[in-house]
């Protein structure tokens, strides 16, 4: 059973096969320029602004008199991380149909060819080829990733702006989040690969995940936490007594209060299942995490620290505030990768 033993070597092997194929596709070429296309447009619009923010910051011209009611509130210094935060958004709308199109018919494409079969005739095993095609496409995403990344920062640099190591770390956490996310749904395509038998099918069934992923899981997150949340504390009873104490008024401001906290939790618990939401949030815990809800659920607690007050956590403190979304994040691709596995090695490939 020696012979049996699987081959890195031929894993790789098959994963070079496999990136070598996607840069020869004249589909994954075209995909990729369009999303490369309005990463630059939207990149060029967020280092303008941020630039305008900037100078305005800096000659002291931000008119910001009041905010919120705190007549002391003062504008914080901006961060170039308010970039990335312009590019998260074109990878949240546009990211899972370049991972659609880099997973959808990895093996329908050859069970229909019968390249599937001659390959699997030869001296290579069927987890070598998954594991290898799933590394083939990942290094693929990487590349389309980091080339969004690249121009990012070149677009910084020819501004003048040069990225401190701190905010260099925040952008490599930025894109690892990124690339866990396209591979989540191109997780979800190659499972349909290997599920249905054609390939018009499998990219079908993988648009449909896009769809349920970012409408249909939020929806029924706000149903279910309707649903189980209970009953909100009644005002109307307290507005009935024509002299209501100060007692009153703080137990039903704190039942409201605890209430808000319980549905939350519950919403927030539901919205881990969608990959959308979890990215959403961590993208926006890494480029601005004054309005992220895990790190400040408070949304009028906006204002510049003063001495004494906490700052913002740093990157092994931020792991701990959102380590939530983060095992949502990683999990997700592991099963649907796993069922992808499971299923190809289960094949009935005659």
């Amino acid at each position: 059973m020696a012979d049996r033993v699987s081959d890195p070597s031929r894993t790789l092997l098959v994963a070079g096969k496999e990136f070598a194929d996607h840069l020869a596709s004249r589909r994954f070429t075209l995909v990729l320029l369009l999303f490369l296309i309005l990463c630059s447009v939207s990149l060029y619009e967020g280092v303008e602004n941020y630039s305008e923010k900037l100078a305005a910051y800096s000659d002291g011209t931000a008119p910001v008199p009041k905010f919120l009611g705190y007549p002391g509130w003062m504008p914080e210094k901006p961060s170039l991380l308010v970039v990335f935060l312009n590019l998260s958004s074109q990878v949240l709308s546009y990211g899972p149909l370049l991972a659609i199109a880099t997973g959808f018919d990895l093996i329908t494409r050859e069970r229909w060819s019968g390249s599937l079969k001659t390959l699997l005739s030869r001296p290579v095993f069927r987890d070598e080829v998954i594991t290898g095609k799933a590394l083939g496409g990942f290094a693929a995403l990487t590349l389309a990733m980091s080339i969004a990344v690249l121009i990012a920062l070149a677009l910084l640099l020819l501004s003048a702006i040069v990225p401190s190591p701190a905010e260099l770390g925040a952008i490599l956490a930025f894109w690892l989040v990124s690339l866990v996310y396209l591979f989540t749904f191109f997780s979800v395509a190659l499972l349909a690969s290997a599920v249905v038998a054609e390939s018009g099918s499998a990219l079908v069934w993988s648009l449909v995940a896009i769809f349920v992923f970012s409408s249909v899981v939020p929806m029924a997150g706000s149903i279910l936490t309707d649903a189980t949340a209970g009953t909100p504390p009644d005002v109307v009873d307290l507005m009935g007594d024509p002299h209501p104490t100060e007692e009153e008024w703080l137990q039903y401001r704190e039942e409201e209060r605890a209430y808000l906290e319980h549905q939350e939790r519950i919403g927030a618990t539901v919205r881990l299942i969608s990959p959308q939401r979890n990215y959403q949030e961590l993208s926006v815990a890494i480029t601005n995490p004054r309005f992220s809800m895990w790190i400040n659920p408070d949304p009028f607690a906006l204002r510049t620290p003063h001495p004494g007050e906490d700052p913002l956590p740093d990157l092994p403190g931020l792991i701990a505030l959102i380590w939530q979304p983060i095992v949502a994040m990683l999990a997700l691709p592991a099963i649907f990768f796993g069922a992808a596995y499971t299923r190809f090695m289960r094949m009935d490939i005659r």
